[in-house]
C-alpha cells in the first residue's frame, strides 16, 4: 500500500472515530433531582450538559395543553441566575423567548419574575421583568438546601395552536446580576447551545442540526489535537534527534522518510480539523471566536509552508540552504508554540477543561520528557565523542614528538 493511501486511511479513520467520541448533550437527571421531579408527579426529566448541570423535569396534559415544569441548577456565585422559557418562533434561540428567570440575591434569597427576551438585549439594553405571552397559573422560585439547588416551578397553559410535539425551549445560567436584572452569561459554546426543539411527549430532540454541529466541534478538536498537537511534534523530534541516533535511522536517510511521513500525516489530519473549524465558523450565525480562528488560519498557512518544504527546499549545495534551514527551524518551533496556545484556547471554548485539558497536558509532558531524555543522550554522546577526539589528538601529538 502506498504511504499516501495509508495516511489517507488513518486520517479518515480517526475522523470517523471522533464522530463517535462526542459527549452526549443530554443525560439522565441526577438521583436527587429525579426524586424532586417524582415528588411533584412529573414524569419526564433531562439533564443538560452545562458547567452547572441544568436539569429539566416536566409533565404535559394532552387534552388541556397544560405543561408543568421544574428547572434546577446549582448557582455557586454570589448573585447567579437561572432561566428557562419557551420560544414559539421558527427556531430555538434566546431572542423571542418568553422566560422565567430566578436571581440569587446577595442575602441568599432566590427571587424571580417573567421576562420577555427581545432583540434589544443584543445591542446592550437591560433585561428587566416584563409581561409575557404565556398563561401561567403557578410560578415559584425557591432553593432546595438538601441538594443545594435553586429551582423554578411553573404551570403553563399552552395555547391550542402550540405544537407540543415540536416545541422550542431555552435554558441558561449566569454568574452575575444586579437586583432583578440578570447580566450577560459567559460567551462559551455551551451557553450558546442552551436551546433545543423537543417532543414534550417523549423528551426526544426534534432538530438534529445542532447535534451535528456539536459532533463537528468535537471532531474538529480531536483532529486538531492529534494532527497539529501530537503528530507534528513527533516529526520534529525525529528530525532533531534521529539523524545520528539513538536509533540507527541515519543509514540511507531513513529518519528523513519517518520525518516526512509524520509531517504529512499530521498536516492531513490537522488540515481536516482546520477545514471543519472553518465550516463551523462560517455556519455559526450567533457567535464567533475571532482570535481562535485567526490562530487557526495562521497555523494552517505556516504548516502548509513547512510541508511544501518537503519538496521545494534548496539543495544542500545551494548557497541559500543555510539560510533556509534557519528559517525552517525557527518557523517550526514558533508554529509549535502557536499550536499549543490555540489548542488550549479551543479547549476553553468547548469548556472541556476537566477532561481534555489534563489529557493534552499529559501529552505535552510526555513529549517534553522525550525531548529532555534525548537532549541528555546527545549531551552525553557529545562529551564521549569529545573525550575520544581529545585522546586521539593527544596520542597523535605524542607520537609526532
Amino acid at each position: 500500500m502506498s504511504p499516501f493511501y495509508l495516511i489517507f486511511f488513518v486520517s479518515n479513520s480517526i475522523f470517523l472515530l471522533s464522530l463517535f467520541s462526542f459527549t452526549i448533550h443530554a443525560h439522565r437527571c441526577t438521583e436527587n433531582f429525579w426524586s424532586e421531579t417524582l415528588s411533584r408527579n412529573l414524569t419526564l426529566c433531562k439533564r443538560y450538559r452545562h458547567r452547572n448541570g441544568v436539569e429539566f423535569g416536566w409533565k404535559i396534559e394532552n387534552t388541556t395543553q397544560t405543561l408543568q415544569v421544574i428547572v434546577g441548577a446549582r448557582l455557586e456565585s454570589e448573585t447567579g441566575w437561572l432561566a428557562w422559557g419557551l420560544n414559539f418562533g421558527p427556531e430555538p434561540r434566546m431572542v423571542g423567548t418568553q422566560a422565567f428567570i430566578g436571581i440569587k440575591q446577595k442575602n441568599g434569597s432566590f427571587l424571580g419574575d417573567k421576562y420577555n427576551v427581545t432583540e434589544y438585549i443584543k445591542i446592550g439594553c437591560n433585561l428587566l421583568p416584563s409581561a409575557i405571552d404565556l398563561n401561567v397559573s403557578k410560578l415559584e422560585f425557591s432553593s432546595l438546601e438538601h441538594i443545594q439547588y435553586h429551582i423554578i416551578e411553573a404551570t403553563i397553559h399552552l395555547p391550542q395552536t402550540a405544537n407540543i410535539s415540536n416545541i422550542n425551549h431555552v435554558w441558561q445560567v449566569g454568574k452575575n446580576a444586579s437586583g432583578m436584572e440578570p447580566k450577560i452569561h459567559e460567551k462559551t459554546l455551551k451557553n450558546y447551545d442552551s436551546a433545543e426543539t423537543i417532543d414534550l411527549h417523549t423528551g426526544e430532540p426534534i432538530s438534529i442540526r445542532s447535534a451535528r454541529r456539536r459532533h463537528a466541534r468535537i471532531a474538529h478538536g480531536i483532529l486538531s489535537i492529534i494532527g497539529w498537537g501530537v503528530v507534528l511534534p513527533i516529526g520534529v523530534i525525529i528530525a532533531r534527534y534521529f539523524k545520528k541516533g539513538p536509533i540507527h535511522w541515519n543509514e540511507h536517510d531513513q529518519w528523513k522518510y519517518a520525518h516526512k511521513a509524520c509531517q504529512a500525516c499530521g498536516y492531513i489530519i490537522g488540515a481536516t480539523g482546520w477545514a471543519l473549524g472553518m465550516w463551523l465558523g462560517n455556519s455559526s450565525k450567533h457567535y464567533s471566536f475571532p482570535k481562535h480562528g485567526a490562530y487557526g488560519i495562521s497555523i494552517f498557512t505556516f504548516a502548509t509552508l513547512q510541508t511544501l518544504a518537503l519538496r521545494y527546499k534548496p539543495h544542500k549545495n545551494d548557497q541559500l540552504h543555510t539560510y533556509w534551514s534557519i528559517y525552517h527551524l525557527a518557523l517550526g518551533y514558533a508554529l509549535l508554540s502557536v499550536i499549543c496556545v490555540n489548542i488550549f484556547k479551543g479547549i476553553i471554548i468547548l469548556q472541556e477543561e476537566d477532561t481534555w485539558k489534563p489529557a493534552y497536558i499529559a501529552v505535552i509532558a510526555c513529549l517534553f520528557f522525550i525531548f529532555i531524555v534525548f537532549e541528555i543522550i546527545n549531551w552525553i554522546k557529545f562529551k564521549v565523542d569529545k573525550k575520544k577526539t581529545d585522546q586521539e589528538m593527544s596520542s597523535n601529538g605524542t607520537s609526532y614528538k
